[in-house]
């Protein structure tokens, strides 16, 4: 089933939307235990609350060029912020290649995602939020009244 998502443009894609998807559980792992806006304010070093350009917040990419440091006062980024996206790509991508690009595989992503992002609060916060919960078991419950075809 993986020849329906185009080698050259899907799979790079895949690679991009879900290295975005867990820069974003990034932001949720953070700020919801602490009831903090996952919107506003945007990307911030947590120690000296410097606003991260959008070249600085590249998922993996930007670890690495910046050699795992704040470029504003080159206080350590901690290493759960790759490992969350290099795990979220992995994830996405093991599930394409196994489901294909189906809703199934929308489905399975969902909870897949909802599954680190509260493996990751909870190790780091001991802490499993609602609003992290919550959604997952929706998404759960109305994914098998509605399966996919």
């Amino acid at each position: 089933m993986t020849e329906a998502l185009p080698g050259v443009v899907g799979w790079p894609l895949l690679v991009v939307l879900t290295g975005l998807l867990g820069s974003f559980l990034n932001v949720c792992i953070s700020r919801l235990p602490v009831r903090e806006s996952i919107v506003f304010p945007g990307s911030h070093c947590p120690r000296c609350q410097a606003a991260i350009r959008f070249y600085d917040n590249v998922p993996l990419l930007s670890f690495a060029a910046l050699g795992g440091r704040c470029r504003a006062c080159r206080a350590p980024i901690a290493w759960r912020y790759p490992l969350v996206e290099a795990l979220t790509i992995g994830v996405g991508v093991l599930i394409v290649w196994t489901l294909g690009p189906t809703w199934e595989a929308l489905r399975v992503l969902l909870l897949g995602l909802g599954l680190i992002a509260v493996t990751f609060t909870d190790l780091e916060h001991l802490l499993i939020p609602d609003r992290i919960t919550l959604p997952g078991i929706a998404v759960g419950f109305l994914s098998q009244l509605y399966p996919a075809p």
